[in-house]
């Protein structure tokens, strides 16, 4: 991460196949929000299938972050089906 990178703060409600995106400029905002975000949600974090994940991430913009937490923003909602999304968007590589 860069000093200049802008700060997201993600709220995926994954039983619902959205997600919250939360734009920041000031780390410590970022932060502070990411931990009052946290509480908020403390009772459906965590467990084997939860239903609220919230994510702090530093870059350069949405575009990167939608690159490097590409599962954040699937619409599917069951993980087969975002684990399919995610396969077929992988490169092909070449035969040895």
């Amino acid at each position: 991460m860069m000093r200049n990178d802008t700060w997201f703060l993600l709220v995926q409600h994954r039983h619902i196949g959205r997600t919250d995106v939360y734009e920041y400029e000031d780390p410590e905002r970022a932060a502070e929000d990411y931990s009052k975000t946290e509480q908020r949600f403390l009772s459906r974090l965590g467990g084997a299938d939860p239903a609220v994940d919230v994510l702090l991430v530093g870059a350069e913009s949405l575009d990167v972050v939608k690159e490097r937490y590409p599962s954040y923003f699937l619409k599917d909602t069951s993980r087969s089906a975002k684990l399919r999304q995610l396969l077929a968007a992988l490169p092909v590589a070449p035969a040895s």
